[in-house]
């Protein structure tokens, strides 16, 4: 089995829609506070800084999400995320969202982003350092 990445995430209450449910775009915003978490953790660096860390500079390819049991109020829950595939300048991730205690899973998915240069924004390949990382991990 795969490692797992695990982020601690807060959600409040005016992430919230109309019908008390957390609408269904906040939960790519924790999966984007999660994979920010994830590459600090790889990289060693205690922030999110692409001027320094080049391989931080990525888009999104690919997402898949599948919601499975509504999230109906606010607290913690909790992001995991696992390396499924590595390639040249991407690499695709499942993720799962879930509460922090029993077996409530709220959504799961895969993930797949790209590394682009920030001088062209076309893709390139993860440094040698960054990729020897995700492999370890």
């Amino acid at each position: 089995m795969p490692n797992t990445f695990t982020y601690l995430s807060e959600v409040y209450f005016d992430e919230l829609d109309g019908l008390g449910l957390l609408h269904h775009p906040r939960y790519l915003l924790h999966l984007e506070r999660a994979q920010q978490k994830f590459f600090e953790h790889l990289l060693g660096v205690p922030d999110f800084n692409a001027d320094r860390d080049e391989d931080i500079y990525v888009v999104v390819h690919g997402l898949d999400v599948r919601f499975r049991v509504p999230l109906s109020k606010p607290g913690k829950i909790v992001v995991d995320y696992q390396i499924v595939k590595i390639r040249s300048g991407g690499v695709t991730m499942d993720f799962t969202i879930r509460a922090p205690e029993g077996n409530t899973v709220y959504c799961t998915g895969t993930r797949t982003l790209c590394k682009l240069s920030a001088e062209t924004h076309r893709p390139v390949p993860w440094t040698d350092a960054f990729r020897a990382a995700m492999e370890a991990f």
